[in-house]
């Protein structure tokens, strides 16, 4: 009697009454599917937005999409090597406007090489608050984004604004 009580607790202690999750299996992962992509048709019609399923759209949203999965890229390394880059955006912000003012002034493989070196440095100005003076990750993280908003917003308007706009 004793032994079947143990066995009772250890089951209920382990989480053995949880419900058991079902597997999504390869038939049901394509009923979702074809679900989806119903529900994207009657949406198509219903709205009578045509575009809604073009080749355009589509390549479109993968080229928005590029760059976001880049730097979800470099937080998913960052995070691995320890570090919080809560900066992850001021740094894209950073390589976009070396990039577009190289660019303008060069084409578009100087302006390659300097959206690199922008965003380059805006992670060697975050890894220099964070190793070397010791700031929190998420403070520093969260003060890159500020700077790099703020120093493009005046050197956009600066270099490329109008006369008069600063």
């Amino acid at each position: 009697m004793s032994s079947n009580l143990t066995a009772v607790l250890a089951k209920g202690l382990s989480g053995g009454n949880k419900p058991e999750r079902r597997k999504l299996t390869y038939p049901v992962v394509l009923l979702l599917l074809a679900g989806a992509l119903l529900l994207l048709a009657v949406l198509r019609v219903v709205t009578g937005a045509e575009d809604l399923t073009s080749s355009g759209q589509f390549s479109g949203a993968l080229g928005a999409a590029v760059p976001i999965g880049l730097a979800g890229l470099g937080g998913l390394w960052a995070e691995r090597a320890g570090v919080v880059n809560i900066g992850l955006e001021g740094m894209m912000m950073l390589g976009t406007f070396c990039a577009g003012w190289m660019g303008w002034q060069h084409g578009p493989w100087v302006a390659a090489l300097a959206g690199i070196a922008g965003g380059a440095v805006g992670g060697l100005i975050h890894a220099l608050a964070t190793v070397t003076f010791g700031v929190d990750h998420i403070i520093s993280g969260v003060a890159m984004n500020i700077l790099a908003l703020g120093v493009t917003q005046y050197l956009a308007k600066l270099w490329f604004g109008a006369d008069g706009s600063v």
